[in-house]
């Protein structure tokens, strides 16, 4: 009788260690993941189709509490200006490299001014090099040009929330911290100018709608206690236009002027920058993850210069640096030289681009 009961104390002491055993590894495993997100940084880049500043200050007044939360915490940009928001980025020999993506797209993810080729380094590409894995997200077919990325997704007609979904999904999976999303769905709601500020205009209760996905976001991160190292910058590809047609057309001024914010670790809180440009934002991507050097265009057959990256790091954006820097402000020098009237041809801003960058 005395065996038998030595016998099951002994089997209660195996299982017992064994199960604690399973456990701690479970704990181990769980403190190495959490130091492994902690260790790293993520970076949000979180782009409002045509967001413009007006528009995004009148819906923090009115329930949009995230976009006002990294407002106040993070750095604004006075003047944001995007490169052409021309629809096509057709090229002289009639070719589009980039499909139907318009130019402001390609510039935040190439930090460059102009686009000579399809083959060209991105965000994506340097964060691969690095060993960070990325996902772009947005709603048009359009953006199939931008395949760079470990996962991609893109449609005409899913709504916004499924890429923040796609996006949590890959973060909470698979360790994504370069997440690129581009809510697209707002700009069915644009009735024109007159309407972008009123509080019970669709194209307003759509930001704060699009403020909540935000808010989900920035919940996962704190979830996984990665807030605390975590980047966000929120933007536009570009302006609007002046009439009530959901366009930006490049002769007109307010389709170049989209909303920009940072926000972060080391960012200045509550201050704002005079002047930045949508290639800026690629530069600042790179930084930020610690990513290789941009390289720009990676082509052979492209002799424009420079081949490399124009855009500039923006430094007056972080804690103990001065406000202004000296930015070359590509993209105003262009739209003062052409006194108010230019081409909706990409090929026009290309030319005046060519010959301001080789001076």
């Amino acid at each position: 009788m005395n065996e038998d009961i030595l016998k099951t104390s002994k089997r209660k002491r195996q299982i017992f260690r064994s199960t604690l055993l399973k456990w701690m590894i479970v704990l181990l495993l769980f403190i190495f993941q959490s130091y492994s997100f902690a260790g790293g940084r993520t970076l949000l880049i979180f782009v409002i189709d045509g967001l413009q500043s007006d528009a995004a200050k009148a819906a923090m007044e009115h329930g949009a509490v995230n976009l006002k939360y990294l407002y106040d915490n993070g750095v604004w940009v006075k003047e944001a200006c995007c490169v052409s928001p021309s629809p096509y980025l057709r090229l002289p020999d009639g070719s589009l490299p980039w499909g139907t993506s318009s130019p402001p797209n390609v510039a935040m993810h190439t930090g460059t001014h102009i686009f000579e080729s399809r083959k060209m380094d991105d965000i994506f590409l340097a964060a691969r090099r690095t060993g960070i894995k990325s996902i772009f997200a947005g709603g048009a077919e359009d953006y199939k040009e931008f395949n760079t990325a470990d996962f991609v997704y893109y449609s005409n007609t899913e709504p916004d929330s499924v890429w923040v979904d796609d996006a949590i999904k890959h973060f909470e999976n698979d360790g994504v911290r370069l997440i690129r999303l581009h809510m697209q769905r707002i700009r069915p709601n644009w009735t024109g100018p007159e309407d972008k500020t009123k509080p019970d205009s669709k194209y307003q209760q759509y930001i704060v709608y699009l403020d909540h996905q935000l808010g989900k976001l920035i919940d996962t991160f704190k979830k996984a206690g990665v807030w605390d190292s975590t980047y966000v910058i929120v933007t536009a590809d570009h302006g609007m236009g002046m009439t009530s047609k959901s366009e930006h057309p490049a002769s007109v001024t307010s389709s170049w002027k989209p909303y920009m914010n940072f926000y972060g670790p080391g960012i200045k809180k509550g201050a704002t920058i005079p002047y930045a440009e949508s290639p800026d934002i690629a530069i600042l991507a790179d930084y930020l993850l610690k990513m290789s050097p941009l390289k720009g265009h990676t082509d052979p057959d492209v002799t424009v210069e420079p081949k490399g990256t124009t855009g500039t790091l923006l430094t007056n954006i972080f804690v103990g640096n001065p406000d202004t820097l000296n930015h070359p402000q590509w993209i105003k020098k262009y739209l003062e030289s052409t006194g108010g009237h230019r081409s909706d041809d990409y090929g026009e801003y290309r030319e005046a681009m060519i010959k301001l960058q080789v001076k």
